[in-house]
């Protein structure tokens, strides 16, 4: 029998030296064979060139052109990929070696479809340099509650932190129109199918977290962080359909699909009045007897607002005090600057 090897993904777009930093803890891999994939998507800053010119052992494909998100990038790879498991890597992630040692040979022993280890989320600098007193590190939940975990909100395993068996994941493309956040997307996906999942008690990769990441740019830019939340909902609609078609939608994940989608309302209220509408009315068709409790909204005014005037009202004028709270803020710093630049 051959040897299993891994096929490492990775889509790369206008990196500069993250790819290289990314590239380098790849090669520090022992012990296992590996087919290392950078996916190009229409760089335009030489990223190509230095691939080639600094790691001649991997292999790069590039893109007639920028599709926009990691999505295509990614469906290439997995449609060129040999390996007998797949690894997902983004540009700016660092492998390391001792985890993903460990995720390989607990696949090997337990035949899993995908294993999942811990992960680090780590801020860089500017000048690329770890911000370790920063650095968080999180686990993936119980493999035996995946999917409860899912729709409680958990937090689930970032793109790296997982191997897939490749025969499982093989025929399964990438969501280009959830492309925002179609790591989570995807592993959701994978989790439902209904493989064999187990997890290993090891650090599979950091996640350098910089102001050019889609998650470094939503903490100061409102659309961007409106469009996560967006993204998010269509993945657990996508979820639910899933598990409706499979006759997995029980009573109890009912009920959990049930807060997620409050828990989207509050967030869509300022915006999207048309979308709240929809949301209520999946909400209503799971659970016509639902009620906002303490473990769907914390706030007991909001609660008790909710109570007297209903949801839908409720939600309608928090809609309409979020935005004008919003107008009111973007005036006051509109002055402060003009006092500033003496306008």
């Amino acid at each position: 029998m051959t040897k299993p090897f891994i096929s490492i993904i990775i889509p790369t777009y206008n990196s500069g030296r993250l790819i290289e930093e990314t590239l380098a803890s790849c090669l520090k891999i022992w012990g296992v064979s590996l087919e290392i994939l950078v996916i190009d998507d229409g760089s335009t800053d030489g990223t190509p060139e230095r691939v080639i010119q600094k790691f001649p052992s991997v292999k790069l494909h590039r893109l007639p052109g920028n599709s926009g998100s990691g999505s295509a990038p990614r469906n290439a790879g997995l449609a060129m990929a040999k390996g007998h498991y797949i690894k997902f890597l983004d540009h700016d992630d660092l492998i390391q070696p001792r985890g993903f040692k460990a995720e390989y040979l607990e696949a090997i022993r337990s035949d899993a479809d995908l294993v999942m280890a811990r992960w680090g989320v780590v801020p860089i600098r500017e000048n690329g340099l770890f911000r370790k007193e920063q650095c968080k590190l999180y686990a993936p939940p119980d493999p035996e509650r995946l999917i409860e975990a899912i729709l409680n909100g958990e937090r689930t395993p970032f793109t790296a932190s997982v191997l897939y068996k490749r025969s499982y994941v093989a025929d399964e493309m990438w969501d280009g129109e959830v492309a925002i956040i179609d790591d989570f997307d995807w592993f959701c996906r994978m989790a439902i199918k209904g493989g064999k999942a187990t997890t290993v008690d090891a650090v599979a990769y950091f996640w350098r977290l910089h102001l050019n990441s889609i998650q470094g740019r939503s903490q100061g830019d409102a659309s961007l962080y409106q469009k996560l939340i967006f993204a998010r909902a269509k993945v657990y609609i996508k979820l639910q359909q899933e598990l409706s078609k499979l006759g997995q939608l029980t009573n109890s994940r009912k009920r959990l699909l049930t807060r997620r989608y409050y828990s989207f309302l509050r967030c869509f209220a300022p915006y999207d009045q048309a979308e709240c509408r929809l949301l209520l009315a999946r909400i209503r068709q799971l659970d016509p007897d639902f009620t906002v409790d303490g473990a769907s909204e914390p706030d007991p005014k909001a609660r008790w607002l909710i109570r007297r005037f209903g949801l839908a009202s409720f939600l309608a004028a928090y809609g309409v005090s979020r935005r004008c709270a919003d107008a009111i803020l973007g005036i006051r710093r509109r002055a402060r600057y003009s006092g500033r630049v003496g306008l």
